[in-house]
């Protein structure tokens, strides 16, 4: 979790280049102008916040808070005249921890606004109401269903099993919206617009492992504070290359979506390994994730741990004044905003957007279903 401070303000504005502001500041303004209908006046942003705010802050954080409104105050932690705060509505029991994490939240909104929006939050205590309940979908026939049990019986989970018996039931009915429960949890396929299908092949630019000809594709949009992503990388992606990208039947592209300022910065060193050590980078930041995102200065330490492969300080900063790097993770993050995508991971599987759909059994199980 990254806190408030942990990537000190003079050693950011001593970086070469302008960089635009900073890596996130770039994220944050091109999240802005891809938003379509941008609102304007307090109320309105309000609503926006509401609209977005699991996006702004994490599926996690969201469950917790509900932004109630923008007021002015006349001192702030930031500001020692007048500055705006944001009103976060958040149960009793949350309250302490949502404090602990103001200083994020603050960098959170400010970044994905591309301005300074809020200068600190105010807690209120209250109940958050769940959001209301998806329509439920119209059942398959029951024949359907016995015909995908049939061809589902060879996998041995039962709920899994059962599970991949109703996706099979609803794609075969015509559908390409469709809920997967896969163990304890569950993933949405969320449909992708057929303009948009051209962003689910490898673009100029892009990071490939495996064969570039394969015939499935998974594109992985990740974000290197992410915990899940990085879980990803440590527990699913051994047999995912086992099994299914050595073999030459999957091809996987990594795609930065950054979350913060931090991972904007992670996202650049990996593109200066270049294209023949991207994915050893990647592969390294990840595992080491855990260490470098808890020290005081997440920055710092995860130059420290890149030191390990030969990154010397002076590459470091040159990488995060290399606009032709930014320019890649503003695109990757362009391309994610257009096809839909609002956290990370966020796993294209074959044109499906199947969010994150857990460990690899899940992922296989998804691969034989609509692999080619």
């Amino acid at each position: 979790m990254v806190m408030r401070g942990s990537v000190p303000y003079h050693k950011e504005r001593s970086l070469k280049g302008s960089m635009r502001e900073n890596g996130f500041r770039a994220v944050g303004g091109l999240a802005q102008r891809l938003a379509s209908g941008l609102a304007k006046g307090r109320g309105a942003s309000v609503a926006r916040l509401r609209a977005e705010w699991s996006a702004i802050v994490g599926p996690d954080l969201a469950r917790i808070t509900r932004p109630e409104a923008l007021t002015a105050s006349r001192g702030t932690r930031s500001s020692k005249g007048g500055g705006k705060l944001l009103r976060l509505r958040v149960p009793g029991a949350a309250a302490l921890e949502v404090q602990h994490m103001a200083g994020q939240v603050v960098e959170r909104v400010n970044a994905y606004f591309g301005h300074k929006m809020i200068d600190d939050i105010r807690l209120v205590q209250g109940a958050i109401s769940a959001r209301a309940a998806t329509p439920p979908r119209p059942a398959p026939d029951a024949r359907r269903v016995a015909e995908m049990t049939e061809r589902a019986a060879s996998v041995k989970d039962p709920e899994l099993r059962a599970a991949l018996a109703r996706l099979g039931a609803r794609i075969g009915m015509g559908r390409r919206q469709a809920v997967l429960g896969v163990l304890a949890g569950a993933f949405a396929v969320r449909e992708v617009r057929a303009q948009d299908l051209k962003l689910l092949e490898p673009l100029e630019g892009d990071h490939v492992l495996g064969k570039r000809d394969a015939p499935n594709t998974l594109i992985d949009y990740a974000s290197f504070t992410c915990p899940f992503c990085a879980q990803f990388y440590i527990a699913v992606m051994p047999t995912l290359r086992k099994e299914w990208i050595d073999s030459g039947k999957l091809r996987l592209i990594h795609r930065h979506f950054p979350m913060d300022v931090v991972a904007t910065r992670a996202s650049q060193l990996a593109e200066c390994a270049g294209p023949q050590k991207f994915f050893e980078r990647v592969d390294l930041l990840f595992r080491s994730q855990v260490e470098w995102l808890t020290g005081s200065d997440p920055l710092a330490e995860m130059v420290k741990v890149l030191a390990k492969e030969g990154l010397t300080d002076d590459q470091a900063q040159a990488c995060f004044a290399n606009d032709k790097a930014l320019d890649k993770v503003l695109a990757d993050v362009q391309s994610g905003q257009t096809l839909g995508v609002r956290q990370t991971p966020t796993l294209f599987i074959n044109d499906q957007n199947y969010l994150n759909p857990g460990g690899p059994e899940a992922i296989a199980a998804i691969l034989r279903q609509v692999g080619r």
